[in-house]
Formats: structure tokens, C-alpha cells, sequence
């Protein structure tokens, strides 16, 4: 974003992807307004703080916006939409917005149809208890993130939650690609299962030079992504298989409910490494593996992140 774009307007701020961008952007002291067609929870968060929120739809409601960023469900003949569009206001979508955010940041896009909200929830407060600052936006909000969705940090990191919902995720450029479970979902986008692998096999394509990709070594479609890693990438797997290069073991359910593990990472080629000593308070083998993926990338990427004491603070964060 350039400073000169000082206002910005959503149409369909009520929902949960406009909502993040848009509490975001306030953090940054953008001008921020938007509307929707009725007053939702984090709309009514927005209005408190510090947004104009209107209800209903009205040319008058882009007056004076730099930009325009609408929901995927809004049609093209919008009446917002048009006023912009007559004005000259450019009007993007989500996903061509998100990228204007990501340019020159340490961009990490967690994608997948189960586990991706939980998985950016979990890296980005591990980067939080290391001092990193990240900035973040979540497809849902974070008890231990405050209850926040987004936030607007001052570190290089953003957490990022790839939608793959309209495509949105192929307008991203990501350094690091973390793919967790993956099901067929979104038939209206997606009609076969072929063409929602399909999709993430083109994310990948998205990854900046020299990045890294992540995938639940634990699925088979998520597994069989391997083959579509751009050249030049770091591939790594994770999961509680032996043949995962980062691997969740000697599971067991701890007497809060969560499960206790030890993780390791195997280099290629090398005998495995103990990196640390889980005890999650969160029930579920899956959470388990979110878990093991927010660890593989604090280790991969964050600053002293293959040390033993960035290891052992992030796991005592878990």
C-alpha cells in the first residue's frame, strides 16, 4: 500500500475476510469505511473502532474513497461498484488488495480445507511470544490473539489465511506456503475434485522465488502436491508418519485433554533431530498436526528459529 491511498472502502465489510483487512488497515491509521446489509457482529467491532459502517448499499457511500475493495458475493452491477467505477475510484477484489499488503513482507499463506484457521491462528501467536510482531489475518477470531482476527504488526512476518473460496488465494504471492488436510469443497467454484487440487496446485506456482512449502504429509491429495512445488523450493512434509520430514511422536492425551508429543525433524538424506517437547491444552490428533506445522515454521523461518532456545520458547507457547 502507498501512503497516498489514505481511504478505503469495502463493500461487504460485515464479513469475516473484509473485516480482518479492514481492522488491519485501521491499526494503520487508514481511513476506513465500508457497508454491508445488515449490522454483524464484526461490523458493529469495526463501527467501535473507529469505522463508518453503513447499512444498505448507496452510491453516496463511496464518496471520497481511494480505493474500493469488495466481498466475492458482490455483483458487478452493485450500485456501489458502478459509482466507483464512474468516478474513477479503482475497485479491486479481496485477493488483488491482499497482495498490494503482502509486498515486502515475509508473506506465510496457510491454505487447506480443514486446519488452516487454526494453523495461522497457531504461527502467528508463536511469532507474537517471540517477539516477531507479525502482522496477521485469520479466517476467524483468536482467543489468545486477544479475540482479534487481524492485526497489524511491525515486524517483517504476515499470517496470512489463504481462502481458496473465488479463487482468492491465486492472487496471493507468498514466501512460505503451508498446505494442511485436503476434501473436495466449494462445488460452486470447484465442480470436481480434481479441479479444487487443481487450484492449490496453481497456488503453489504463486510462491516467491527460493520459498517454502509445507504440506500434511498425513493426507494423500495434500501429500501428492509435492510434484507441483515450483523448482527451487524448499519442500518439506509434516505429520505423525515416519516418512514425514517434521513428525509429531510418542503421542499421548495429557490430562488437560490435549495431547503431549515429541517433535523431529528429519533433514533429507540425515538422522532425525529432536527439535522439542509438546504438551498442547487442545483436544484432537489434528490439533496435534496444526501444532507440528506452526512449529515447522517458526524452525524454518523465524529469526534463530534452529536454535534450542527459540525451540523450546515456542514449544512452552504451544
Amino acid at each position: 500500500m502507498t501512503a497516498t491511498k489514505q481511504h478505503i472502502h469495502f463493500i461487504g465489510i460485515g464479513g469475516s475476510g473484509l473485516s480482518a483487512i479492514a481492522r488491519l488497515l485501521l491499526e494503520s491509521g487508514y481511513t476506513v469505511t465500508g457497508s454491508d446489509q445488515a449490522r454483524s457482529p464484526l461490523a458493529q467491532e469495526l463501527a467501535g473502532a473507529g469505522a463508518r459502517v453503513d447499512i444498505g448499499h448507496s452510491a453516496e457511500n463511496v464518496r471520497g474513497a481511494d480505493v474500493v475493495v469488495r466481498s466475492s458475493a458482490v455483483p458487478d452491477d452493485n450500485v456501489e461498484v458502478l459509482a466507483a467505477q464512474a468516478a474513477g475510484i479503482p475497485v479491486l477484489k479481496r485477493a488483488q488488495f491482499l497482495g498490494r499488503l503482502l509486498k515486502n513482507r515475509l508473506a506465510i499463506a496457510v491454505a487447506g480445507t480443514h486446519g488452516k484457521t487454526t494453523t495461522t491462528a497457531m504461527i502467528a501467536w508463536l511469532l507474537v511470544q517471540l517477539g516477531q510482531d507479525p502482522s496477521y489475518i485469520i479466517g476467524g477470531t483468536a482467543k489468545n490473539l486477544d479475540g482479534r482476527n487481524a492485526h497489524a504488526g511491525k515486524g517483517p512476518a504476515f499470517v496470512i489465511e489463504a481462502d481458496e473460496y473465488d479463487r482468492m488465494f491465486l492472487g496471493l504471492n507468498p514466501d512460505a506456503i503451508v498446505v494442511t488436510y485436503l476434501e473436495h469443497d466449494h462445488p460452486d467454484c470447484y465442480p470436481t475434485p480434481q479441479a479444487y487440487t487443481q487450484a492449490f496446485a496453481e497456488f503453489l506456482q504463486r510462491l516467491r522465488p527460493g520459498g517454502t512449502v509445507l504440506l500434511a504429509h498425513d493426507n494423500p491429495e495434500t501429500r501428492r502436491l509435492a510434484e507441483d512445488a515450483p523448482n527451487g523450493a524448499s519442500l518439506h512434509t509434516y505429520g505423525t508418519g515416519l516418512e514425514a520430514g517434521y513428525t509429531a511422536e510418542y503421542l499421548a492425551v495429557n490430562p488437560l485433554g490435549g495431547y503431549d508429543y515429541e517433535a523431529f525433524w528429519r533433514p533429507a538424506g540425515g538422522e532425525k533431530i529432536h527439535l522439542a517437547q509438546i504438551s498442547l491444552q487442545v483436544p484432537g490428533e489434528h490439533n496435534a498436526r496444526n501444532s507440528l506445522a506452526a512449529l515447522a515454521i517458526v524452525h524454518r523461518l523465524a529469526p534463530g528459529g534452529g536454535t534450542p532456545q527459540v525451540l523450546e520458547k515456542a514449544a512452552q507457547a504451544l
